[in-house]
């Protein structure tokens, strides 16, 4: 069967809140402990898969999870057993015993969680929806994560319904958007606090390690691009591509509100909310390119997102100033000088991230592409469609929007600021639009075109930020006149990278086409 289910992070403040609620509607209380199995390499994770043995009170229940059509569904099977013991065999005829097939060590026990569940069903508008707020921990080797989350599970009825509920208890509480699943988290626990060796005769061996400091644990969630072929439809490749750029927003969005991340370091946190800002602008290219076969999202929802991310971007460029541009300053031999301070008034990013607006703009677009999603009959359209549009149309569109970024960067040098960036934002546009689009585009184009595509950017990214300092440092000069050395300074660097930019527009002019013959 398949379950639709979507799972918020509790913050601390609402915890006492929730629970008197769910107490107030009768919830039942349950004692889980579960056991999750894979192989060293983790070869379930891998595919995507999750098996466990969780006693649920007094029973015992077998369940192993796969991917669905979309991040908030998933495959799942559940089996009553008489003891903790798994076996294998229920899976016999079913979609799962492929991967069991071909797992290459045998399972062991790889992480456990322990939570105290309450438990519910809310009713409404023909709908049925399982309430459950858990609390406890993960546990691998000696290592351990909280676990505070609620889950809206959708029994029976509507998916509209289902957000509806999930939205107001984010306004009630604060909760928070976490893509992962409790295996995803226990997963990546595991491997910190596993070790795996091989000893002469091939034999493998897990052994446990003490690594208490584990609050560098979670890394920034990048790009991965979704596997797109020429089988699908504009239609169900759009949607391939938005749920992950989505997932990438929202895992950074977590990472950056301090779920899991709370001890991580300043550039640690830098990064989050960099990876933050590049799946939304991963999103927008997403939504441009597939603008025809899109649906209509939210506005505001997207107005709330574009905000957001103007917000984050504003203390990303003092950041890099005070960080990347002032050391390069004082080597270039600036005078000492006082540096301004991130502004009393500006947001930080956890409040931005956390904010229950963000969140539910979030889940508004969440809701319009699984809808979307379930209007879509994705194995009756496929190959039919494809052919009928006379082929994928995504290698033209992507052709004619590089041929006029080269038409522009031929004159770079003389572009105005402001068409300077929007060349810029127009090199990061097909760029991110050819790696989601990897997997029907000519993969030797691909690798000619890249290196000049991305020494482009870089250069491009650079020019920019020598133009937001030198802002910044005119206002530093009205008070520290030391401050002009560091404007003629950028003004030479910017000079410098405009004609570096133009360099690789022309390299890029002598790309192949890429609306080619694959």
């Amino acid at each position: 069967m398949i379950e639709r289910e979507l799972k918020l992070h509790v913050p601390a403040h609402a915890r006492a809140d929730i629970i008197k609620r769910l107490r107030s509607a009768k919830a039942r209380r349950i004692s889980l402990h579960a056991r999750y199995y894979d192989t060293p390499e983790r070869e379930l994770a891998n595919s995507g898969i999750a098996l466990r043995m969780r006693k649920e009170g007094r029973r015992w229940m077998q369940t192993v999870k796969a991917p669905g059509p979309d991040p908030v569904s998933r495959l799942e099977l559940n089996h009553l057993r008489p003891d903790g013991n798994l076996d294998l065999a229920l899976y016999d005829n079913t979609s799962i015993q492929a991967a069991l097939n071909t797992l290459s060590s045998p399972l062991s026990l790889r992480y456990e969680t322990k939570v105290v569940r309450l438990q519910y069903e809310y009713h409404a508008d023909n709908t049925t929806i399982e309430i459950a707020f858990d609390e406890g921990a993960l546990f691998a080797g000696e290592l351990e994560l909280p676990i505070c989350e609620v889950e809206f599970e959708l029994v029976k009825g509507s998916p509209t319904t289902l957000f509806e509920v999930a939205k107001q208890w984010t306004l009630d509480f604060g909760l928070m958007l976490d893509p992962r699943s409790k295996a995803e988290r226990g997963d990546t626990l595991a491997s910190l606090a596993l070790s795996v060796q091989t000893t002469e005769t091939g034999e493998t061996i897990v052994t446990s390690v003490s690594r208490p400091n584990n609050h560098h644990l979670f890394k920034p969630c990048r790009a991965k691009p979704p596997k797109l072929t020429n089988k699908l439809t504009p239609a169900s490749a759009y949607l391939k591509c938005a749920h992950e750029c989505l997932t990438q927003i929202a895992q950074n969005a977590a990472y950056t509100a301090g779920i899991d991340t709370a001890r991580a370091n300043s550039s640690t946190h830098m990064e989050y909310v960099h990876q933050l800002r590049v799946g939304i602008r991963r999103f927008k290219s997403c939504q441009k390119l597939f603008g025809e076969w899109a649906p209509e999202l939210p506005k505001d929802a997207l107005e709330k997102i574009s905000n957001t991310f103007n917000q984050l971007g504003a203390r990303r460029d003092i950041d890099v100033v005070r960080t990347v541009i002032a050391p390069r300053l004082k080597l270039a031999g600036m005078p000492d000088m006082r540096m301004p301070r991130v502004g009393a008034n500006r947001t930080a990013p956890a409040s931005l991230t956390s904010s229950p607006s963000f969140q539910n703009a979030l889940l508004d677009v969440l809701e319009t592409l699984v809808i979307f999603g379930d209007t879509l009959q994705l194995e009756a359209q496929s190959e039919n469609t494809a052919k009928k549009q006379g082929g994928n149309p995504l290698p033209k569109y992507l052709d004619a929007w590089l041929r006029a970024i080269v038409k522009k960067g031929g004159k770079f040098t003389s572009l105005p600021i402001e068409e300077q960036h929007n060349v810029r934002k127009d090199v990061k546009r097909l760029r991110y639009c050819l790696e989601m689009c990897a997997g029907v585009l000519d993969k030797n184009l691909l690798s000619k075109l890249r290196p000049a595509l991305e020494q482009a950017q870089e250069d491009l990214g650079e020019l920019n930020d020598y133009y937001t300092a030198e802002t910044l440092f005119h206002d530093i000069a009205q008070k520290q006149p030391q401050a002009w050395f560091a404007i003629g300074w950028l003004k030479a660097m910017q000079t410098q990278k405009q004609k570096d930019a133009e360099s690789h527009f022309r390299l890029l002019k002598k790309a192949p086409r890429l609306a080619g013959k694959k």
